[in-house]
């Protein structure tokens, strides 16, 4: 059964690293305070905790250092991995399978704030409770809904 999401998927206009058959990514787990920092997303339409592609020839590591610090201006210095997942979608009639690498931020350098205001509307601390109330999550933010 196709859901509302999956319908709107399909009309996002990707960018020819979005159509790669398979390919690596990061997603990031970021508290403060009991809270976890979560994006609102505009291609996708959706919220998230922050994602990014992993640049060819890196590693997971230097791919998560790289999107930390274009999308929110830090660096992150403690870090540990949570999970793996892979999770296929259907983009301008390709099956695009990607692996998500998860992390859990502990610390970083720099001042916390959204560098890419085009591609986030907001950025916010949110509880559990609240993003779980949100109607229209990423799969990365559901994944870690799984795992925290």
């Amino acid at each position: 059964m196709t859901n509302i999401i999956d319908i709107y998927l399909e009309k996002i206009q990707y960018t020819p690293g979005d159509l790669v058959s398979k390919h690596d990514a990061i997603s990031a787990i970021i508290m403060k305070d009991d809270k976890i920092l979560m994006l609102d997303h505009v291609k996708y339409n959706l919220w998230t905790i922050p994602i990014g592609k992993v640049d060819e020839g890196k590693s997971v590591e230097d791919g998560l250092k790289q999107e930390m610090k274009e999308e929110l201006n830090i660096i992150p210095t403690k870090f540990k991995k949570k999970t793996i997942f892979s999770k296929s979608y259907m983009r301008e009639g390709h099956k695009v399978t990607i692996r998500n690498h998860m992390f859990e931020i502990s610390e970083w350098r720099g001042n916390l704030k959204n560098n890419e205001p085009k591609k986030h509307r907001s950025i916010k601390f949110m509880s559990l409770d609240e993003i779980k109330k949100l109607s229209k999550l990423s799969d990365s933010t559901k994944e870690m809904l799984k795992v925290l």
